[in-house]
């Protein structure tokens, strides 16, 4: 999906999760390819805080989307 539709979906699901589902996890919106998702979220992990929704951008070689799961425990 697009990045406007990525976010919109990401606003979504957390407008529809729990207080307690969002203590546990956070949603994440990665590079739909698999590859650049991989060294997304690798990089993400080193510092959670320092990136945004649009960092993914900076990531993605064909604008494409997806919203990821994220384990807040996983650091």
């Amino acid at each position: 999906m697009t990045f406007p539709n990525a976010l919109k979906h990401k606003k979504l699901i957390l407008k529809n999760s729990s207080a307690f589902t969002k203590t546990l996890y956070d949603y994440v919106i990665i590079p739909a390819i698999e590859e650049e998702g991989k060294k997304y979220l690798d990089d993400f992990r080193q510092s959670p805080t320092s990136f945004t929704d649009e960092s993914c951008k900076y990531y993605s070689s064909n604008s494409r989307f997806k919203i990821y799961l994220y384990s807040k425990s996983y650091n």
